[in-house]
């Protein structure tokens, strides 16, 4: 491929992004299985550097109960069926022990379970995806968005502070390997 066509290419693939459409998970309509080998693509590299993020693994079962337990939308281009980015709002804290307590705090909306499929990466659909579940707790006023990800994925930390988050605390999951960091934005004022 040539130096110009790969231009092509990217500028098309900027062009789908601005046609991404974002829409509320259906389990009559949306594939558990596609969204589920979506995230183990999208991870597959935090995986292999020694992180395991339950993304990375998880199966149907657990994707499902993990999109059902907030607000999980799925990102498709406009027009076409596969999907290509996932992300789950959670309006208040999941119950389980080892939930931070920073998402338990009634001001704060969190998101998390958040991919983009490989080769649809770097053309601003996660951007889209974090500023539309942004938008959401905007809208049911909550001062803050927050999410997580491993204190050592020093690229998915530089990607959030970009957009504006900033460290909050440290946190333990049960059965991660690594100490998380819990990164939030404010949403007013």
């Amino acid at each position: 491929m040539t130096e110009a066509e790969t231009a092509d290419e990217t500028k098309a693939a900027v062009a789908n992004a601005l046609n991404t459409r974002i829409a509320l998970y259906d389990p009559t309509q949306d594939s558990l299985e596609e969204i589920t080998n979506l995230l183990h693509q999208a991870y597959a590299s935090l995986a292999a550097r020694g992180f395991n993020y339950v993304a990375a693994t998880q199966t149907t079962e657990i994707a499902e109960s993990r999109l059902t337990a907030g607000k999980g939308y799925i990102a498709r281009l406009t027009g076409e069926a596969k999907i290509i980015g996932t992300v789950t709002y959670y309006t208040t804290a999941r119950v389980a022990p080892d939930e931070p307590e920073y998402y338990k705090k009634s001001a704060v909306g969190h998101f998390g379970q958040f991919a983009v499929h490989p080769e649809m990466q770097k053309f601003g659909i996660g951007s889209r995806l974090v500023e539309f579940v942004e938008s959401l707790a905007r809208a049911e006023g909550k001062e803050e968005m927050a999410c997580d990800t491993a204190e050592g994925a020093t690229d998915l930390i530089e990607y959030y502070t970009s957009k504006g988050y900033r460290l909050i605390e440290y946190h333990q999951w049960d059965k991660a390997c690594y100490r998380s960091v819990i990164l939030s934005k404010r949403l007013v004022g």
